[in-house]
């Protein structure tokens, strides 16, 4: 399979596909180069499957172990030693009872070795339960929609009440429709972002669904901490000085 890297944020690259955020690869590589910025990550819903390589400069393979990641509520500066390789796959949040045995709530700022899951798969069985079938749908189509669907129109389409969908969601991911949408929307703003130099808050608000950039201004500041422009100039400076020390 070829794989489309597109350099986003300094060492850090995701593969980028008509899925929009349920693109399923990324890959983190430290490199050697003196003063690399540390990448800050953000909260997300997400977890992956990741294979953690270590190298000496001449490229020989010190070591390499495989990792669970879970959810992450708390945004954190992560800088990897030098010589280092992350390569994960993105697991949506409704996939993580079928492919890991464990609701994805249960691994929250969790880092854990892949052979604590014995019933870790890429290939697994269709829901059985009805309720799970539709968190799935639900969710999924949170995702697709870059979290602009309110919740009142995904319990309309489901055919069921807000109350049960709630209830479906939770059930299977720890986390209901309108904190999904909330989390899914505010990371897509931010990816809005960073294809600007300059970004125009306003435009990336209507664009979002926000109702405005003040509206924008408080989702993203709830999500990590910072306000949309310290967050915008943390993630440029961290691609410029990968830009530049490329060029060298």
């Amino acid at each position: 399979m070829t794989v489309q890297w597109i350099s986003r944020l300094g060492a850090y690259h995701e593969a980028h596909t008509p899925m929009g955020r349920s693109r399923r690869l990324w890959r983190h590589d430290a490199g050697f180069e003196a003063d690399t910025p540390p990448h800050r990550v953000l909260p997300e819903t997400r977890l992956s499957l990741v294979t953690e390589s270590r190298f000496q400069r001449d490229g020989a393979l010190v070591d390499r172990q495989h990792w669970v990641f879970g959810p992450i509520r708390t945004p954190r500066l992560y800088t990897p030693p030098p010589g280092t390789v992350l390569e994960g796959v993105f697991i949506a949040p409704e996939d993580a009872v079928c492919c890991l045995g464990v609701r994805p709530d249960e691994l929250i700022d969790a880092i854990l070795p892949q052979s604590d899951f014995p019933a870790l798969t890429l290939c697994p069985d269709p829901p059985r339960r009805s309720q799970d079938a539709l968190a799935i749908w639900a969710a999924s189509l949170v995702r697709r929609t870059g979290g602009q669907i309110r919740t009142a129109s995904l319990a309309r389409r489901a055919g069921v009440s807000e109350r049960h969908l709630h209830r479906a969601l939770t059930g299977r991911l720890g986390i209901g429709p309108k904190a999904l949408a909330s989390q899914i929307r505010a990371l897509c703003a931010v990816e809005h972002a960073d294809l600007h130099v300059t970004p125009d808050w306003a435009d990336i608000a209507y664009a979002t669904g926000y109702s405005d950039q003040a509206h924008l201004s408080r989702a993203i500041k709830a999500l990590c901490g910072l306000s949309p422009a310290a967050l915008h100039a943390e993630r440029s400076v961290e691609s410029e000085i990968f830009k530049t020390a490329a060029a060298v």
